[in-house]
């Protein structure tokens, strides 16, 4: 729970000093009620425990055929929530979920979470340890991205 504790913190304090400036008639309590973040259904439990503990709205959005969370999905969520007045600001991708192993468009993901300017969480606790070998370092495509 920590790990996801602490991303989801970071996010939630960068996002507020961005909102405070660009709204600074808006109170703390209009913002956190504003803010959405977004996991895998497939993510592990601590990080739904984690927004609970942060005080925010996380949404378990729907996988594809292979488990994993796509952009598109992710786009139609996100666009969907501006479109409602909410503040999208943090993405957890599971590169290894613990129910099936399955990883998440990294790359696909990275590219939506840079064109909204929302924080990528990415929790490779389970399968992570794979990456010290080459044939597996395709699955980590997009980790360097911003």
């Amino acid at each position: 729970v920590v790990k996801h504790l602490v991303a989801l913190l970071g996010a939630k304090a960068r996002t507020m000093q961005r909102v405070k400036e660009q709204h600074p008639e808006w109170t703390d309590v209009q913002i956190l009620s504003k803010l959405v973040g977004y996991c895998n259904k497939q993510a592990h439990s601590s990080v739904e425990r984690a927004g609970l503990l942060g005080g925010v709205k996380l949404r378990s959005l729907k996988h594809d055929n292979k488990r994993s969370l796509r952009g598109e999905t992710l786009q139609e969520a996100i666009d969907e929530d501006i479109r409602n007045g909410l503040i999208p600001f943090y993405v957890v991708a599971t590169l290894g979920t613990t129910s099936s192993c399955a990883f998440d468009a990294l790359d696909e993901l990275g590219d939506v979470c840079q064109a909204h300017d929302v924080w990528l969480h990415v929790d490779a606790a389970y399968a992570g340890s794979a990456f010290i070998c080459p044939e597996y370092r395709y699955l980590m495509k997009g980790v360097e991205k911003p």
